[in-house]
């Protein structure tokens, strides 16, 4: 099952949203950047010039640590003392309560520490403004703290705005309080709204999701054909929740949900064209009412990427793509960069009809050929 990632597609989304917001970026690659792999997003990701990165937990950071010595880090969680202790200068420390402010306020070591107040979430973060007054004097006694930072989480989905002011003026009351050099608080699906800060905070909208109101590029792509594709009558059902579905084609994937998140999902696409899928997916495979166009050889785009979706609006805004993508970490996934080709794709091949392979050697990519006896023939690029 073919999973691409598009280099160029993350590579745009990044110049899109600093272009946008007018504010630096704090790139989110927490979870493995989402299932993505951090160690082949971090590097492309510097390469678009971001230089802070942000992750769940220090052990998180330190499976990366060799990818960012001369990065920022903030790690999000609150931290045991004894890893502060012997972390690297360019590591900044979340403090998410006032028993954090504690437990470090006696350290013998310079860091780094980001203060993470709470405007709405009621998760976590720094309650009231008057704890935020007491843990600020608490540090003024260590000269080793350097409160450096402030950011919140907000909330609010992208569509919502009241709660979302609330938070917003909630915010400005703790930014009132002290001096921070750098205030973080709009993440994904706060970046069409009213910013603040010199920052901002993001994650999935570097990969093209959850974010409708930035003309952003989804750089995810998972393809496939068919295992199986035949005629039902109408008193055939389908599956284990026995669907009928009259006389029609239907068609089978080979993908289930050990492979992939699909709930919510309710079409694949093929040439522009949707396909319903049927019930709920087994485990390892997934029904989709066909057509007579459906044959072996079609390639069904299970998550396209923009351009093959007729109704985006009805695709990309109600899924939970952070469900979706994480639940890809176990899948072997390519990573390429289109230039004048799309890929991938299947055309007619004009030539001798036989079966064969061709390979080509260009710059950092392998093209294979496999020409097929009916006169077709697959295309498939894999970068180094």
């Amino acid at each position: 099952m073919p999973l691409f990632i598009y280099e160029d597609l993350v590579e745009k989304n990044v110049k899109t949203i600093a272009s946008h917001t007018r504010r630096k970026i704090m790139a989110v690659v927490k979870s493995d950047a989402y299932g993505l792999s951090t160690k082949k997003m971090i590097p492309l990701l510097k390469k678009a010039n971001i230089d802070f990165f942000v992750f769940e937990t220090y052990s998180e950071y330190l499976k990366c640590q060799n990818l960012l010595r001369d990065k920022r880090v903030l790690i999000l969680e609150s931290t045991p003392i004894s890893l502060m202790q012997n972390a690297p200068n360019n590591v900044a420390f979340s403090m998410n309560s006032i028993i954090d402010a504690i437990k470090v306020k006696d350290i013998q070591n310079k860091i780094t520490i980001h203060l993470r107040v709470d405007t709405g979430m009621n998760r976590q973060g720094i309650r009231n403004v008057e704890e935020l007054k007491k843990i600020l004097t608490l540090f003024k006694t260590n000269e080793n703290i350097l409160v450096e930072g402030l950011y919140t989480h907000f909330s609010s989905d992208v569509f919502e705005s009241k709660y979302y002011e609330k938070q917003l003026e909630n915010f400005k009351k703790y930014q009132k309080i002290g001096h921070f050099s750098i205030v973080h608080a709009n993440a994904t699906k706060s970046l069409n709204k009213e910013l603040v800060g010199n920052y901002v905070r993001v994650g999935m909208a570097l990969y093209g999701y959850h974010q409708p109101y930035l003309s952003l590029q989804r750089s995810v792509s998972l393809i496939e054909t068919p295992c199986s594709v035949f005629k039902v009558s109408k008193k055939d059902r389908i599956g284990y929740n026995q669907i009928r579905v009259g006389n029609e084609v239907v068609g089978v994937l080979p993908i289930g949900y050990n492979d992939v998140n699909l709930d919510g999902m309710t079409n694949i696409y093929q040439k522009g064209q949707k396909y319903a899928l049927i019930g709920k997916s087994c485990m390892n495979h997934t029904h989709f009412l066909a057509d007579d166009k459906i044959n072996y050889l079609s390639w069904l785009s299970i998550l396209p990427t923009n351009g093959i979706i007729i109704d985006s609006n009805d695709y990309n805004y109600n899924l939970n793509w952070y469900h979706i993508l994480t639940s890809l970490k176990g899948m072997p996934k390519n990573y390429i960069r289109r230039r004048n080709y799309d890929i991938p794709k299947i055309f007619k091949y004009n030539g001798e009809k036989s079966f064969r392979t061709k390979f080509r050697e260009g710059s950092n990519q392998t093209f294979s050929f496999r020409t097929i006896q009916n006169g077709w023939c697959n295309f498939f690029c894999e970068t180094k």
